[in-house]
């Protein structure tokens, strides 16, 4: 893409923009920012998992949580 068409583009965007309702531009924002977020890795995001599952003791007792064991085996 060259320079005038990123130029064109933007200006395009600026006009789309100025015809957005107050609320549209919250959605806007939002979205940009999803957008621009640094990708983390999985890992960064295991403790999401584990209040979501409500497993408070993740490491503990893995066998029980992925083997099916009986907490007494594990």
């Amino acid at each position: 893409m060259n320079v005038s068409a990123i130029t064109e583009m933007k200006t395009q965007i600026q006009q789309a923009i100025d015809r957005l309702q107050p609320d549209q531009l919250g959605q806007l924002w939002e979205y940009v920012q999803r957008l621009t977020e640094e990708p983390r890795a999985p890992l960064y995001h295991i403790h999401e998992q584990a209040i979501a599952t409500g497993v408070a003791d993740l490491a503990e007792q893995h066998d029980r949580y992925l083997y099916g064991q009986e907490k007494d085996d594990a």
